[in-house]
């Protein structure tokens, strides 16, 4: 949920100085939330994925709006519009990993969600 509200943020990360929390607009700080991301998803997915209900769906959308991420963080960075474009549809595609795998779990008698 953490890179979601970054992701969407971003956009706005010119306005950080001025509120005094411009440390956030860090080059390092991005890479350790993309890398949070893709720890705290590995840990979500992956074991539903291999104990519970075998759907390759939530993992795929997942891949590809972590794809989008990091595609708009190397090769977007100087164009605006396509940055933001990228990252908005990379966490909406992870918003909805998330929510297919959770409802999957909550189908699923093994790791029944309530």
């Amino acid at each position: 949920m953490a890179c979601a509200v970054h992701c969407v943020a971003t956009p706005f990360l010119s306005l950080l100085p001025l509120v005094g929390i411009g440390f956030l607009a860090d080059e390092r700080i991005e890479w350790g939330l993309l890398l949070a991301s893709l720890s705290l998803s590995s840990l979500s997915l992956i074991p539903d994925y291999l104990r519970h209900h075998r759907q390759t769906k939530p993992i795929v959308l997942f891949a590809a709006g972590f794809a989008l991420l990091l595609i708009a963080r190397l090769w977007f960075e100087e164009r605006l519009h396509l940055e933001t474009s990228a990252i908005f549809l990379g966490a909406a595609l992870i918003l909805t990993a998330y929510w297919i795998n959770r409802s999957l779990c909550r189908a699923c008698q093994t790791c029944r969600i309530d």
